[in-house]
C-alpha cells in the first residue's frame, strides 16, 4: 500500500514547488504569479461562495476531524453579500496592512473605513455606507475575520454549513456519485483522500499535487483519481471550469502525479515516497471530475476525460476560436521567465521585441 506524503494542508501549501494552481495562475496572470510565488506577497484570493462551499464539502465529507483546523463558524447567520461584502473585505485588508506585529493599528477606524470605501464600488455616499455598516452583521463579520484569518481559517456561516450538509447527502445518494464518495478502504480497495505527491517532474520541472480522492481497485488493477468541484452551473462545467478556469491543467498534472507515485515511471524523476508493493501491472485511469451544485439544486455529475483531452491538455488546443496553452508550453514559458527573471512580458512577445503581427 502506498502512503504518499502526509503533511498537514498548511505544511503542504508551504512547500515551495509549483502545482496545478500556480501553473494555472501563470497561464492567466503572470503578474499575479510573480507577486504571489516569487515575491511571496499575501494576495487575497477572491473566494466565491461556490469555492467556499466546495472546501466545506471536501472537509466535512472526507476529513471531518479537521473542520476546526480549517474553518471558523461565524456567529452571523448570513455572511454579507454584494457591495457590503466588498466593503468589508477592503476594510479588512487596509486594517491588516495598518497593523504591526504587536497588533497595534496605526490609523483611526474612520481613516480605514474611508480608504475601504474608496476601494469599493459603492455609489452611495460614505456616511450612508458607514451607517449601514455600524452595528450590523457586517461589522460583526469584519471583527471576526480580523481575529481568525491570521490563523489561516476560513469564516463560514451556518447557512453555508447547512448547504454543504445537503450537498453531501445528495452526493451519497445520487446514482452517479454515491459509490465514489462513500467507498472506504477494504481488502479490494485502497482509498486515499487529499493524497499528496511531492517533487515529481514533468518535462524536467518539479511539481507537487494534492488530489481529493484516489481509489486503487486491486481486483481490476486500476488507479482512479477524482477531483471534487462545486460550481453554480453543473451542466456547463466544460466551458466554465474545465476551459475558463484551466481545470485541464489540473487534470493533466494529477494524471502524471498518479503515474509517478504508483507506477515508478522513470520519466518522472520522482524522489517522493513510493509503495513497497509493485503496481507495475496496474493502470492509472484518466482523471474524473465530480461536480456538485453549490446551491444543491441540480444533481451532481461525473465528467470523464479522454486520451484526446490529455493530449490537448499537454500540447494545447483551440476551442471556439480561442487558443488554450498546453502544459508543455506553459512549463517552457515558466522556466524561461524564471531564468530571465522576466515577468512583465511573455516569452513570445519578448522574442518579437514587442511587435505583434495581427494578421
Amino acid at each position: 500500500m502506498i502512503t504518499g506524503t502526509t503533511k498537514t494542508e498548511e505544511l503542504y501549501r508551504a512547500v515551495m514547488l509549483d502545482s496545478s494552481s500556480s501553473l494555472k495562475d501563470f497561464s492567466m496572470d503572470r503578474k499575479k504569479y510573480h507577486r504571489k510565488y516569487i515575491l511571496n506577497e499575501d494576495i487575497k484570493e477572491k473566494d466565491s461562495v461556490a469555492a467556499n462551499i466546495g472546501r466545506l464539502v471536501e472537509t466535512m465529507l472526507w476529513e471531518p476531524d479537521l473542520f476546526d483546523e480549517k474553518f471558523f463558524m461565524s456567529s452571523v447567520a448570513y455572511t454579507p453579500t454584494g457591495l457590503m461584502l466588498e466593503f468589508v473585505e477592503r476594510l479588512y485588508e487596509v486594517t491588516r496592512d495598518s497593523t504591526d506585529e504587536a497588533g497595534n493599528v496605526s490609523r483611526t477606524f474612520k481613516e480605514l473605513a474611508e480608504e475601504a470605501y474608496t476601494l469599493s464600488s459603492f455609489k452611495i455616499k460614505f456616511d450612508q455606507v458607514l451607517k449601514k455598516f455600524m452595528g450590523s452583521d457586517a461589522e460583526l463579520y469584519y471583527n471576526e475575520i480580523r481575529q481568525v484569518r491570521a490563523k489561516n481559517l476560513t469564516v463560514v456561516d451556518t447557512q453555508q454549513v447547512a448547504t454543504a450538509e445537503k450537498i453531501i447527502e445528495t452526493l451519497k445518494t445520487s446514482p452517479s456519485t454515491k459509490d465514489i464518495v462513500s467507498l472506504v478502504t477494504s481488502p479490494r480497495y485502497d482509498v486515499h483522500d487529499q493524497f499528496q505527491v511531492e517533487d515529481y517532474k514533468v518535462d524536467g520541472h518539479q511539481f507537487k499535487s494534492m488530489m481529493d480522492r484516489v481509489i486503487v481497485d486491486h481486483e481490476k488493477k486500476t488507479i482512479q483519481v477524482y477531483d471534487l468541484k462545486c460550481t453554480w452551473n453543473v451542466e456547463n462545467f466544460y466551458e466554465e471550469y474545465y476551459l475558463y478556469r484551466r481545470a485541464y491543467i489540473q487534470a493533466y498534472l494529477y494524471y502524471r502525479a498518479a503515474q509517478c507515485a504508483f507506477l515508478h515511471d522513470p520519466t518522472c524523476e520522482y524522489s517522493g515516497l513510493r509503495s513497497t508493493s509493485s503496481y507495475s501491472d496496474y493502470e492509472v485511469l484518466l482523471p474524473r471530475f465530480v461536480v456538485c451544485d453549490s446551491a444543491d439544486y441540480y444533481q451532481p455529475l461525473v465528467y470523464t476525460l479522454s486520451e484526446e483531452n490529455m493530449y490537448d491538455a499537454y500540447n494545447g488546443f483551440e476551442h471556439k476560436g480561442r487558443k488554450y496553452p498546453g502544459v508543455k508550453k506553459l512549463i517552457n514559458d515558466l522556466v524561461w521567465a524564471h531564468g530571465n527573471n522576466t515577468w512583465n512580458v511573455s516569452k513570445d512577445n519578448f522574442q518579437t521585441l514587442g511587435v505583434i503581427n495581427l494578421t
